[in-house]
């Protein structure tokens, strides 16, 4: 790792770094994948990271990474990580549940599904009931570490999803916009409708109908 990489690496570690000082051992960095897209699942990932394996080189936000980096890097963070857990919602329960409230439940099943109980949770920006301590910081998937690793996750872990989904429900692209309103994927809805996995939800199919008119007029 070069100097700049490491020097970095150190500047993502702050917030971690800080909340060890102040007695945190295990800190849950979380984050979620698809809350705006118009189908398929919310996927958010939880990752306690031990502050020697916060140093992954090209660790960062997963929108900055190119697919090859984040697969890799999916791979790194699973292997050396202290604690992963992985929430899923489906489309229906988002209908359900309104997105808001489908976002903090996918974050309680992330929480829940790691072997290591955290003393703290970092989010990006994001607050929600739960019995351990949450911090909510700003553009924390671009200023902490644990953030940018669960940001990782979360992201592979669901485009793997939405390629399954591809096979199951070819025409919409899945493979491509994993589910999220490109144009590609309009114009597959105007022409198919809606499968099973897409949100029905109010806000959805007004996003659809607005699109379909602005398009057409």
């Amino acid at each position: 790792m070069n100097l700049s990489e490491h020097k970095r690496i150190l500047n993502l570690s702050v917030y971690e770094d800080n909340l060890c000082l102040q007695g945190f051992d295990f800190i849950a960095g979380i984050d979620e994948a698809g809350r705006g897209a118009l189908a398929g699942p919310i996927v958010a990932a939880a990752v306690i990271l031990s502050r020697k394996d916060s140093f992954i080189e090209k660790i960062n936000d997963s929108k900055k990474l190119k697919e090859k980096t984040r697969n890799e890097l999916y791979d790194k963070i699973k292997d050396c990580c202290i604690s992963y857990g992985i929430g899923k919602i489906s489309s229906k329960r988002i209908d359900l549940i309104k997105l808001g409230n489908a976002n903090k439940e996918v974050f309680r099943n992330a929480l829940c599904n790691l072997s290591v109980k955290p003393q703290i949770v970092i989010t990006d920006a994001l607050s929600f009931d739960s019995e351990i301590p949450v911090l909510p910081i700003i553009n924390g998937d671009e200023l902490c570490v644990s953030i940018c690793a669960a940001s990782i996750l979360a992201k592979v872990f669901r485009d793997n999803i939405m390629k399954k989904f591809d096979e199951i429900y070819p025409g919409y692209g899945f493979n491509h916009n994993k589910g999220y309103g490109t144009k590609e994927h309009i114009k597959a809805i105007k022409k198919l409708g809606f499968c099973p996995i897409h949100r029905e939800s109010f806000y959805i199919s007004q996003l659809y109908q607005e699109s379909f008119f602005s398009e057409n007029q």
